[in-house]
């Protein structure tokens, strides 16, 4: 029923062990695995990594192992679509390496598929876990917090008018590890855009739902995502990027923001078109990884074109609070204010010199 692809690049062999032992102990066992792996082969824990896959795959038939098509610069986008050519289920799941599944996650993803009526439904996607390590200083002595969170909390998504689903996917991320899609939907779009280093979910689910579909919240948590100073996407990681890499990130968010620039309600980026953009870009000689921020439109007359704008995009005329409800769901706000803090689930740990500080960040804890 279900295809599952977990892209790989120096994952460390921990977090995939228990990446693949969350999958194979699934209480509904219907699915194939593939890992798309981009290690090159002198990577320190390749060999170990190698031996606990075999491992695996020699006890269970349903995971499989490939190679990353392009070893010289794999990106996770292109790991994703050669998954999904391996594949031939129905529904497909794309997993970080890193992450894990809960056991009853594909079980309630099965239910809810199969209860489902709206044959506009192309993808399900449910609440996530994750952990957010901060450091508090007292002076003499620091305090290590590590705080549950839930992503995905995304309950007002059941109560949107369909026509607004376009502008809520114009900018709210959907956690992969918690996404199911119907194969066929990802395939008509053409799978992830290869171009983008960063956002490749965002705008495949953006694409998917401009063709009419749209998605199905589910009230359960599936899936945890880990944070760890070895993501590719950790704030460590991607400043080390070259320039380049950071001018061809920026750009290719930058492509994003205009392919959906008519979904953004109130917001002005600072360029006209992308050309103007790109242009801007390659002139510079220092550029902090992340696009310009978007500025709220404040001028009067400006606004009151954006409503009217707007009114006629969704076929009705909106008040004004119902605009800078909009504006905030199409500015990446929504997702932000919407994550749920777990009070319950807070660990503290006494730091005591720096010894103890580098082991706390350094540290995986999970809560």
């Amino acid at each position: 029923m279900f295809d599952i692809v977990i892209p790989i690049l120096n994952m460390k062999t921990k977090y995939l062990k228990e990446c693949l032992e969350s999958i194979k102990n699934q209480t509904f066992g219907e699915f194939k695995c593939y890992i798309v792996d981009g290690t090159p082969e002198n990577w320190k824990e390749y060999k170990k990594q190698q031996k606990m896959i075999k491992s695996i795959m020699k006890k269970d038939e349903r995971f499989e192992y490939h190679r990353h098509p392009n070893l010289e610069e794999p990106y996770v986008s292109e790991s994703q679509n050669h998954g999904l050519k391996l594949g031939d289920n129905p529904y497909v799941q794309f997993l970080g390496g890193d992450d894990f599944f809960y056991p009853h996650h594909l079980l309630n993803m099965k239910q809810f598929i199969e209860d489902e009526k709206d044959n506009d439904v192309a993808f399900w996607f449910c609440m996530v876990k994750t952990n957010e390590k901060t450091i508090l200083d007292f002076g003499n002595f620091k305090v290590g917090r590590v705080s549950a969170f839930i992503e995905n909390h995304y309950i007002l998504y059941s109560f949107l008018n369909k026509n607004i689903y376009p502008l809520f996917h114009s900018a709210t991320p959907i956690f992969m590890n918690g996404l199911m899609l119907k194969r066929d939907e990802v395939e008509v779009v053409g799978g992830f855009n290869e171009d983008y280093e960063m956002g490749e979910d965002v705008d495949l689910v953006r694409r998917i739902v401009k063709t009419g579909k749209h998605g199905r919240w589910l009230p359960y948590v599936g899936a945890y995502l880990r944070k760890h100073d070895g993501q590719t996407t950790n704030r460590k990681t991607m400043d080390k990027l070259s320039k380049e890499r950071i001018k061809k990130w920026v750009i290719g968010m930058g492509e994003q923001y205009f392919d959906s620039k008519d979904l953004k309600v109130g917001w002005d980026i600072g360029w006209d078109n992308l050309e103007d953009m790109k242009q801007d870009i390659q002139t510079k000689d220092e550029l902090k990884l992340g696009m310009a921020n978007p500025k709220h439109i404040t001028d009067k007359n400006e606004i009151k074109k954006e409503v009217e704008r707007v009114s006629k995009m969704l076929g009705k005329e909106i008040t004004m609070a119902e605009y800078e409800v909009l504006q905030g769901l199409t500015g990446s706000q929504y997702h932000s204010k919407t994550v749920l803090e777990i009070a319950n689930e807070e660990t503290m740990f006494i730091l005591h010199n720096d010894e103890e500080l580098d082991k706390f960040i350094k540290e995986d804890i999970i809560t």
